[in-house]
């Protein structure tokens, strides 16, 4: 006989009691759902629930709304978001909560955010604790707030407050939010006891404009334009941000049941959109990342931390350690080196205080951790961790590391900021291989958030333990890859299709326009001309293959133009760095086609990108195949804060994803690329990459 099915009990549940103050009775609605209590069926259900029963209790008076634990509530359940929602409708409980003949106070400690902040905005009152935030940020996921957060934010604050507020997705601190009229107390603690007092003084009130859905915002047609000016060249290619100021235009007119019309109109596109797809990926893949498959042992602790190096690699990865708190010691080869690296240091931390980025409180403290200790590796004996950002040549990183090898206690985390070469062979002059890993950060580092962890054949968990919450602990977004030439970022990027796109017939001003139509911030080629076209064209020169005959950067780098840095490369620049033709570079290669008989190309901006992305995603397939990575996420972590391909894309492997494998395929073939086995199977298979990315994980989980 078949087992009846378990109907599955809904997530979260909303506990009822009730205090007395005044002689009035005050209900208490307390959301838990552990440990941010999200808006689960469970919670919905439960606030339903009591708040009808309340109402028809003629003996309550006023009713209080808070969160268990340390979140008021922190928004909607994005996991429900595949599965199908459950349980009372949001929209239409919190209308009936705002309708409510009797005063619903939020009691917040800790953060109101997205579907949390509009239950508080739903209340007719807000009392908040000094440590609480709120705010909408649902645009981060590609959303607009969907439970009336786009009707009643500017209705409370104003229309343009509260289109800055959910375009840029930042929380109100408790102090923001009290100035601004979101929060109307804010209290030290105990903050359910000061809303049941609130809420008893406040039972005979008239809650008429209390209801926010009684207001109208009000914004002139002249800074509705500029707002949307304004979001299009910030968040340029989301559609989120502008649907959001659609919903907000339409709470300066018409009724509040009007304005939900237009907002449930333009929410429920965007959550069955791909972008919105994406970024809920992004959301899950940057928890996801940090989790190692197999791993079970335990960091070391970090209070130390030497760098050998302090330019600008080593300087800005003293400068993240110092600003979380850990004490560097910097070494340099030459004490010039050293107090140059320091100069630039200082002047970092005060271009920072004075953009306000930064109190100048906080960054005296870090300066006061990064102390500048000479040449003598011997200072460095009792670092807890030690990371090397000398030269990118294997002769040096393996003089350091045997130095290393000898002063350095045991235990003690030795690790290589090296882009490319080999942890194994660096790890190989040490007697302690199982200490040695990759901390690959980006440049600069005290910016850029993604930082590799390479782990060599020996590294211990134990090691990669460390780097992981070393990751964490200086604010980086850390993915956990195999070693390999370039790991990953660097070895998909370089695999990129822009030169060969150039010299079969496309002008940069073109190539650049396709990949920005992708949504990357900036073109390759206006991306070499920041990195600097005398990098690569120095090492071919020294190496004898320079060719400036037939090689463009070649040509430019012996006249002297290395891109921005010298005001002329691929592009001619002002001095505002705006970005100009160069028609000498046009001619060149005008002239480099007429010799080679290459007809000048005319394509679509879209398929432009795709033959400068899809050569990268295949190489992503590759790395899969190597088992280089855990999981495909990290793929798409490494290359959305490394290189800045489009959020709102998630990433190359997302991005190929949905547009479908078969359709990526079919592009690679179309362009002369030999396909991964992987990207072949997969599509004869009609497997999909998600599928196929879970068994990869428990694979490499059973390995460890």
């Amino acid at each position: 006989m078949p087992k009846p099915k378990v109907k599955p009990v809904p997530k979260g549940t909303v506990h009822l009691s009730f205090a007395e103050s005044g002689g009035k009775k005050v209900a208490i609605l307390t959301m838990d759902n552990p440990p941010m209590n999200p808006l689960s069926a469970g919670i919905r259900i439960g606030l339903d629930q009591h708040v009808k029963a309340c109402l028809a209790d003629s003996s309550v008076h006023a009713m209080v709304v808070t969160g268990k634990g340390k979140a008021f509530c922190a928004g909607a359940d994005i996991a429900e978001f595949s599965g199908g929602m459950k349980g009372p409708n949001l929209v239409e409980l919190l209308g009936r909560m705002e309708k409510s003949t009797k005063p619903v106070v939020a009691a917040i400690d800790g953060v109101a955010l997205g579907g949390g902040c509009e239950v508080s905005l739903s209340c007719h009152y807000r009392i908040a604790t000094k440590r609480s935030a709120c705010g909408l940020p649902e645009v981060n996921l590609g959303l607009l707030p969907g439970a009336g957060g786009t009707q009643r934010l500017p209705r409370l604050i104003g229309a343009e407050p509260a289109i800055q507020a959910m375009c840029t997705g930042a929380p109100f601190s408790a102090s923001k939010a009290l100035a601004v009229g979101i929060f109307d107390e804010v209290v030290d603690s105990n903050v359910v006891d000061a809303a049941v007092k609130f809420a008893a003084t406040r039972s005979s009130s008239d809650l008429g404009q209390r209801r926010l859905c009684s207001r109208t915002a009000q914004i002139t047609p002249d800074a509705l334009s500029k707002a949307r000016a304004k979001w299009a060249k910030i968040r340029r290619g989301e559609v989120a941000p502008q649907s959001i100021i659609t919903c907000v235009e339409a709470s300066t007119h018409g009724s509040f049941d009007d304005g939900m019309k237009v907002e449930q109109k333009n929410f429920f596109p965007l959550l069955m959109g791909d972008q919105s797809k994406a970024m809920q990926y992004m959301f899950f893949s940057e928890r996801a990342c940090w989790k190692v498959p197999g791993l079970t042992a335990q960091p070391a602790q970090l209070n130390t931390i030497g760098i050998i190096g302090s330019g600008l690699m080593g300087g800005g990865i003293g400068m993240s350690c110092a600003e979380a708190g850990i004490k560097v010691l910097l070494i340099d080869a030459k004490p010039e080196f050293l107090e140059r690296g320091m100069k630039v240091i200082q002047k970092n931390y005060a271009a920072s205080v004075k953009r306000g980025s930064m109190s100048e409180a906080k960054a005296k403290k870090a300066l006061s951790l990064i102390q500048p200790s000479g040449g003598d590796y011997a200072v460095l004996k009792d670092c807890d961790m030690v990371i090397e950002a000398v030269f990118e040549n294997m002769d040096i990183k393996k003089e350091v590391f045997t130095k290393l090898d000898a002063v350095c206690k045991p235990g003690c985390i030795l690790a290589t900021n090296t882009s490319f070469l080999s942890i194994d062979e660096i790890a190989s002059v040490t007697k302690r291989p199982e200490d040695v890993i990759g901390c690959h950060f980006f440049s600069p580092a005290n910016v850029m958030k993604l930082l590799e962890n390479v782990r060599g054949s020996k590294t211990s968990g134990r090691t990669i333990a460390t780097a992981m919450a070393f990751g964490k602990r200086i604010n980086k977004i850390a993915v956990l890859v195999g070693n390999c030439h370039g790991f990953v970022a660097n070895r998909m990027f370089a695999k990129q299709g822009a030169s060969k796109l150039l010299y079969g017939g496309l002008y940069p001003h073109e190539i650049d326009q396709g990949a920005e139509s992708l949504g990357m911030r900036m073109g390759p080629m206006r991306m070499s001309d920041l990195v600097g076209l005398d990098l690569s064209a120095r090492e071919r020169e020294r190496s004898g293959n320079s060719d400036p005959q037939n090689d463009v950067t070649d040509y430019l780098f012996k006249k002297g133009n290395f891109g921005m840095k010298t005001g002329t490369g691929y592009y001619v620049y002002d001095e505002k760095r705006r970005a100009s033709r160069n028609p000498d570079v046009d001619g060149f290669m005008e002239g480099y086609w007429a010799r080679k008989g290459v007809q000048k190309l005319k394509i679509s901006d879209e398929e432009i990108a795709k033959r400068i992305y899809f050569p990268i995603i295949n190489e992503g397939f590759r790395l899969l195949e190597e088992g280089i990575v855990s999981r495909v996420s990290d793929i798409d972590i490494a290359c959305v804060y490394g290189y800045n391909f489009p959020r709102y894309r998630g990433g190359p492997m997302k991005y190929a994803e949905l547009l479908g494998l078969e359709e990526v395929l079919a592009g690679l073939k179309a362009m002369g690329e030999t396909p991964s086995n992987l990207l072949v199977k997969l599509v004869e298979d009609g497997t999909s990459l998600a599928r196929w990315s879970k068994n990869h994980e428990k694979q490499l989980a059973a390995k460890l």
